[in-house]
């Protein structure tokens, strides 16, 4: 059972990357797709601690998982709450046009990101 909302994880993450926000941005001219991503994201980030959360607690509930596994959703949990908390900042950044600190806020949240996926997909596998 606790092998279900990781790899629900890893295919919210996969089926937004892959297929929401390319057809938006193919869709949607530039301000509108600035729009909707900035509508988008933090509900996805919201949706991936929630997730998180909810694998913790099966895993303690049901006693399911071992320490990598408590550790990957404790750590897809922290990841996706850090990204929620820089998104206003992030945004702010780019209508200040500084982009250095867009960059560097929104480069981490891309890292941060692959990691979830990274890390979900791997605890499949331990």
């Amino acid at each position: 059972m606790h092998f279900y909302v990781p790899g629900a994880i890893a295919g919210i993450i996969i089926f937004q990357v892959a297929i929401i926000i390319p057809t938006l941005s193919k869709k949607l001219a530039a301000n509108e797709f600035g729009k909707a991503i900035r509508g988008l994201w933090p509900k996805f980030f919201i949706f991936i601690a929630v997730l998180a959360a909810t694998s913790l607690a099966i895993m303690m509930i049901t006693g399911d998982g071992g320490n990598y596994h408590l550790a990957i959703s404790g750590f897809t949990l922290l990841a996706s709450s850090i990204c929620y908390l820089i998104t206003p900042a992030t945004n702010r950044a780019k209508d200040e046009n500084n982009m250095k600190k867009f960059d560097l806020l929104h480069k981490l949240s891309v890292w941060l990101t692959i990691t979830i996926l990274l890390t979900n997909i791997a605890f499949l596998f331990i």
